[in-house]
């Protein structure tokens, strides 16, 4: 909770003396904290002390067949932290740790197999260990198993399996899935096309951030698909997914200024959004935002110029 709170003063008062106890968790974010020097000097030799200390708690309840202790082995050696680097025997740890049903295990296993990050890929078993994390409710499992069946990488494309797997992880709050799956539904793909689910999901989705799932809900709102149009609430998500780096809602959102449409009237703000949609690689809006200049004065293209060209990711442009 010290630590939680940024407290990280306490934090080490009261981690040190469950450390010396070994008391393991104790003694994994000291180390961390001690390899980075958060609440104390940071002091490489300590940190290595005491992973040293964690691998030999650990060890001796893997060596047991302890699948928590297993995989935590698997991370010491995957991060070499106490340790020699070596990916090829945290995926021995990890393998016995997900042979007996450990779920990190099984994601992280699979996640090596797929990308082949320091050791051979294997595409089948990947696929495998997703599978078997995604049987027991693992979210990203859920999502990665979806998008090979979707695109059909390194198995056949099966839409409706992509569905089954994308519906699993949007109803567990994956953002993605839920954007995803609104497309999906809004276009048949592997499951009865149904405007308003599609709505549903990616109403979901904006709601938690995601910047395609705040985009196409703009658009729905916009043309009126499968709900009651509002310019105003259009022009709110775009701006949700503009300030995110989207850059067709950035080239919507200038459209809806240079038009009056759901926001004020505002052509130096058209202007900048045009702009930042172009330096995000949407060229098209270069022809709009070149007829909206004809109607500026010099002070409102130097105006529009300069907000653009301080636009940060993460912001909405403000006069």
């Amino acid at each position: 909770m010290a630590y939680a709170r940024q407290d990280y003063t306490q934090s080490v008062r009261l981690l040190t003396p469950l450390a010396k106890k070994n008391y393991a968790p104790a003694q994994a974010q000291l180390a961390y904290m001690y390899e980075f020097g958060i609440g104390v000097r940071k002091n490489a030799g300590e940190a290595t002390k005491l992973y040293k200390k964690l691998m030999s708690a650990y060890i001796a309840k893997a060596m047991a067949g302890d699948a928590e202790a297993q995989y935590q082995v698997g991370q010491l050696h995957y991060g070499g932290k106490g340790v020699p680097e070596n990916v090829p025997e945290a995926m021995l740890w990890y393998l016995k740790a997900a042979e007996l049903g450990h779920l990190i295990s099984q994601y992280k296993l699979a996640l090596l197999l797929d990308t082949g990050e320091k050791a051979p890929r294997d595409p089948k078993a990947a696929i495998d260990w997703y599978t078997r994390a995604a049987e027991q409710g693992h979210t990203n499992s859920q999502m990665f198993l979806a998008i090979k069946f979707y695109r059909g990488r390194d198995t056949v494309q099966d839409y409706g399996l992509a569905a089954k797997w994308f519906q699993k992880a949007a109803e567990n709050g994956n953002a993605y899935s839920q954007s995803i799956l609104g497309f999906m539904y809004a276009s048949g793909q592997g499951v009865k096309e149904d405007k308003q689910e599609a709505l549903a999901w990616y109403r979901k989705g904006a709601e938690q951030g995601d910047k395609d799932s705040q985009y196409d809900l703009g658009m729905k709102l916009l043309k009126g698909d499968g709900v009651p149009r509002s310019l105003s609430e259009a022009a709110h998500w775009f701006g949700q997914s503009a300030a995110q780096g989207q850059m067709a809602a950035q080239f919507e959102l200038a459209r809806l200024y240079a038009k009056g449409d759901g926001v004020r009237h505002d052509p130096v703000l058209a202007y900048a959004w045009y702009n930042v949609a172009i330096m995000s690689g949407h060229y098209p809006a270069g022809k709009p935002r070149d007829a909206l200049v004809k109607t500026m004065n010099a002070d409102e293209i130097a105006e529009a110029e300069q907000l653009s060209s301080m636009w940060k990711f993460g912001q909405l442009i403000r006069r």
